[in-house]
């Protein structure tokens, strides 16, 4: 009987002592910088923002609904590429032709394709990217989550005082 308690109390260590030690590789942390294509058909993704934005204005007023749906629509567009690229205490992200750059952590100015200017600030936690964007208008935050996989969710949630509801939608973009 001692002998089998013993055998179990030293398998039990032996066990233990595997899990915490250098034998054990921990899965690694998938990499967030690189450069991503649209994964579903561009009419699907449209498809997806347009119903998130549906959503958002539904319980607007005829007209109030009308103005909103088109001035979201003019600024979620579909976007066929992303780049992430990490340079020191700077975030550069590239949604096809627009180029954003900006140092971790706080809000920075940034101008707009239309002259719009915002202030935009980045944060990184592991395998995910936020971009925080605060307008006259409401916020828009912008998640990218690099998966294990390699592929990439880029998540937008829109926030206003004149939305009913959150605007959100998420994409999926494959590795170039």
């Amino acid at each position: 009987m001692r002998i089998r308690g013993f055998s179990v109390s030293l398998i039990s260590l032996i066990v233990a002592s595997m899990a915490l030690g250098q034998d054990v590789e921990p899965e690694p942390t998938p990499e967030l910088p690189g450069t991503y294509r649209l994964g579903p058909s561009a009419e699907r993704a449209r498809e997806a923002i347009n119903a998130a934005i549906d959503e958002g204005v539904a319980a607007m007023g005829p007209l109030r609904r009308a103005v909103g749906r088109r001035r979201l629509r003019a600024k979620n567009r579909v976007v066929s590429e992303l780049e992430i690229a990490l340079v020191g205490e700077r975030v550069r992200v590239r949604y096809d032709d627009e180029r954003y750059e900006v140092r971790l952590g706080g809000y920075e100015p940034v101008t707009l394709p239309d002259g719009e200017r915002v202030q935009l600030r980045a944060r990184l936690r592991g395998a995910t990217l936020t971009l925080d964007w605060k307008t006259d208008d409401g916020d828009r935050r912008d998640t990218f989550t690099r998966l294990a996989n390699g592929t990439l969710v880029f998540g937008v949630t829109i926030t206003s005082d004149q939305l009913p509801n959150p605007v959100r939608y998420r994409i999926v973009y494959r590795p170039r």
